[in-house]
């Protein structure tokens, strides 16, 4: 059977199934990794390092119930108490993404990359919300500044980021790239439907399993010495997973884009089909 169980990369990613386990995951990554930053905040009396404990942990709360503007509020109260808090601006900043809000996602993520240069859940985030609010200039720059750390190896090989996003009928197509090919399947760009409702309902993936290499390596040496791979375009539901083609070597991203677009309007069909015996997690899905 072939399914991608990966965790979702995007800091509380917009969507409504997000776990609370993943979100305090990725948060205690942020607390973890800035123990020096957050160790240089000012001195304050018990009561006041209480009352932002409480605050910080309202704050968690409501976001994992859902109530993004509550949280938004209680983490600006925190920014004020502590303006060195590089995880209540970053939560800030995905509940303001949640609202749609997007220049205070934007001014919110950037101040967290000010704390904390190139934290990469803060780089993902805010690659998210420029695409969202389709900022297409900062989105660029951003992006090439992103591929430049990826190419020094300054990225988790699991990073992704936003960088796409289109409609398909009632659906919200948000397309997010790996960049570097990741996971047993060996993902490279991940295309998440959102129904209206902002629910993940389906995701095609191209992706270059990791089984189908050796082969097709004997069936193209040069290409492979060369560092090429086969590909394939493959969609996951909750039912099942299918397969709707292969690519010698990687295709370009515009005509993988096309090929998605007849999938989701159904022009293409899968030329294999898998059903799961229960239902599964959608790639994509917190």
């Amino acid at each position: 059977m072939k399914f991608v169980a990966i965790a979702a990369l995007l800091l509380l990613m917009d969507a409504p199934a997000a776990s609370p386990a993943g979100a305090a995951t990725v948060l205690r990554d942020l607390l973890d990794g800035g123990s020096a930053e957050l160790a240089e905040s000012p001195p304050q009396t018990e009561n006041a390092a209480l009352d932002l404990t409480s605050l910080r942990k309202q704050g968690i709360d409501s976001y994992r119930q859902g109530d993004y503007a509550l949280a938004l509020r209680t983490f600006r109260q925190v920014i004020a108490a502590d303006p060195s808090d590089v995880v209540a601006y970053n939560v800030a900043g995905n509940s303001a993404l949640r609202l749609k809000d997007y220049p205070a996602a934007v001014d919110l993520l950037n101040h967290a990359l000010e704390l904390r240069p190139d934290e990469y859940h803060c780089l993902s985030s805010l690659m998210r919300a420029y695409t969202l609010a389709e900022m297409t200039a900062k989105r660029d720059e951003l992006r090439s500044h992103i591929e430049e750390l990826a190419k020094g190896s300054k990225l988790p090989p699991t990073f992704s980021y936003v960088f796409d996003t289109f409609t398909a009928g009632d659906k919200r197509i948000e397309v997010a790239m790996f960049p570097q090919i990741q996971g047993f399947y060996g993902e490279r760009y991940r295309f998440i439907a959102y129904d209206p409702g902002g629910k993940v309902v389906f995701c095609v993936t191209l992706e270059s399993d990791q089984l189908e290499q050796p082969r097709w390596a004997k069936e193209h040496p040069k290409e492979a010495a060369a560092g090429g791979r086969r590909f394939s375009l493959d969609g996951y539901s909750r039912e099942a997973h299918e397969t709707y083609g292969f690519f010698d070597g990687e295709p370009a991203y515009d005509g993988v884009r096309e090929e998605v677009k007849k999938v989701y309007a159904g022009a293409k069909k899968p030329i294999s089909r898998t059903s799961f015996p229960s239902p599964q997690p959608i790639p994509g899905e917190n």
